[in-house]
């Protein structure tokens, strides 16, 4: 990744690792959307804010604020390692997978895959018109 970074900043960096991170998240979720019916699945998830900072270079030791409702929680995050996800009401059957939240995760997850993309064409898509125009 060095090599993005002395192209651009270390902001395709961070979302370059941020889009991994998505697609792991992506495993996870349709795990337990494949495990809905297996007695005694417990649901995960992955966990990444810590891993972002380092992505984005927060060296700092300052935490990222959480400004808004709809922010990523990445203050207590470990990077990309998964983790319980105890959201869901534990079934009879010991599974606590909630196909409902499972899907609307899913869907937020992949927004943010795809937000992610279009940021780094856009940051590529500035590299070329600045070579094109000589600048």
């Amino acid at each position: 990744m060095k090599l993005l970074d002395s192209i651009f900043d270390r902001t395709v960096t961070g979302l370059s690792r941020a889009m991994d991170l998505t697609w792991k998240r992506h495993q996870a979720i349709t795990s337990n959307i494949a495990n809905a019916e297996t007695p005694q699945y417990r649901a995960v998830d992955v966990s990444f804010g810590k891993e972002l900072e380092r992505a984005f270079g927060n060296s700092s030791g300052e935490t990222l604020l959480k400004t808004d409702s709809n922010h990523l929680d990445v203050s207590s995050s470990q990077g990309g390692q998964f983790i319980a996800d105890e959201t869901g009401t534990e079934k009879s059957d010991g599974n606590n997978v909630d196909i409902d939240l499972q899907m609307g995760q899913l869907y937020e997850n992949s927004s943010d895959y795809t937000t992610a993309a279009r940021l780094i064409r856009r940051q590529i898509g500035m590299v070329r018109s600045a070579i094109r125009d000589g600048r």
